[in-house]
């Protein structure tokens, strides 16, 4: 058996209660015996003060939940009554009863069966040693025992079912936390995601403009070329943030247009686009997406093959979406834009399609080409 301290803060009123509890049981137990000073009245007191310290080791016991003391406690308090059932007064039943209680809320019902059987074996050595009292008296005491037994046994099923309710209900706090931390990492994700798309189209096609804004310049190029390569720079930096904005609106799942977007992208790269199928609505996740898979491709296409020819296919089936963005041969070495990047365009491209259950091809085909093509189930 354990020793166990009680958690600090206890709230005083308990120990209020077992003062009462114990001062109680020792006021019925004199007042139905009588006690007194010579013979069967100092038996009494005598019984009494055993039955009161029984109670005292038992309420002590559970304060500083030590085991050993409670067992012990409880083999005085249900002998002294014991041994009152068969000598003084019925009142003993009451505190065989009590004993068996407490040892059945507590003990397996084996021991406490063994700790309750004290008050029946104490009954049995009184009846033995005064033969004016009634057998019955042992059978009243194991009466008491019984019944403390059960109600004891119920008390402990009672509690061990409120003690697994609770530990149910805080797995299923656990649970609800990290399932709210999950949805928050992915929300992280997500927005992550959308931030490296957004700004590396954008400042990938401000890039480019920068290089040719700084050859126009070397090349003594006419005032009305620089200017027109500033107003495009101009106009792809408000691009990116109203792209910024559609971002968060899908975010908050409010619908894109997706075609005219993917045109827009498809147009500011100087790439073809082309409509093929039957355009239907799609949710905010899938224009997204589709538009961030263009923009990717699109980047991706300026920097490892300048002034290729792109083509941007946007086709819609029975079933599903297919955008598909080709481009040949790079036609001039290839710019410092093609080491930039950390590599995580692709692998976001992937990440996002299959979220929503789509596929992603990408890789070289014939006549030189690169193709990236992604099909989104609708």
């Amino acid at each position: 058996m354990s020793t166990e301290r009680p958690a600090p803060g206890e709230p005083p009123i308990r120990a209020w209660l077992r003062i009462a509890w114990l001062a109680g049981l020792v006021y019925a137990v004199a007042s139905s015996t009588q006690v007194g000073a010579s013979g069967r009245h100092l038996e009494a007191l005598v019984l009494t003060t055993t039955t009161g310290i029984g109670w005292a080791g038992w309420l002590g016991s559970r304060h500083w939940r030590n085991d050993t003391v409670s067992a012990v406690s409880l083999v005085v308090l249900g002998a002294s009554g014991g041994v009152i059932t068969a000598t003084l007064s019925h009142f003993g039943i009451v505190i065989v009863g009590v004993a068996a209680m407490c040892a059945a809320s507590l003990f397996e019902l084996t021991v406490a069966a063994a700790i309750a059987s004290a008050g029946v074996v104490a009954a049995a050595i009184g009846y033995a040693a005064q033969s004016s009292t009634s057998a019955t008296s042992i059978s009243n005491a194991a009466s008491g025992a019984v019944a403390g037994l059960f109600v004891g046994l119920g008390r402990r099923q009672q509690h061990e079912r409120s003690w697994r309710e609770a530990e149910l209900a805080l797995a299923q706090q656990r649970t609800e936390v990290e399932h709210e931390r999950a949805e928050v990492l992915a929300e992280r994700n997500r927005i992550a995601r959308e931030v490296h798309d957004v700004l590396a189209h954008t400042l990938s096609a401000l890039a480019v403009q920068m290089e040719a804004l700084d050859a126009m310049v070397a090349g003594r190029a006419d005032q009305t070329q620089v200017r027109q390569t500033l107003n495009r720079s101009r106009q792809l930096a408000i691009t990116g943030l109203e792209e910024t904005r559609q971002a968060v609106q899908a975010l908050r799942d409010e619908p894109v247009a997706v075609a005219d977007q993917i045109s827009a992208a498809a147009a500011a790269s100087d790439a073809d686009f082309a409509v093929a199928g039957d355009a239907r609505p799609l949710t905010a996740a899938h224009g997204l997406a589709l538009l961030r898979v263009a923009q990717e491709a699109l980047t991706n296409a300026r920097k490892h093959a300048p002034r290729a020819t792109v083509a941007v296919t946007l086709e819609f089936q029975a079933t599903s979406v297919r955008l598909t963005v080709a481009n040949g041969p790079a036609v001039e070495a290839e710019s410092a834009l093609g080491s930039s990047g950390g590599g995580f365009g692709l692998r976001g491209i992937r990440e996002r399609v299959e979220l929503l259950g789509g596929r992603v091809m990408a890789g070289p085909e014939a006549h030189g080409e690169w193709v990236v093509r992604v099909e989104l189930p609708t």
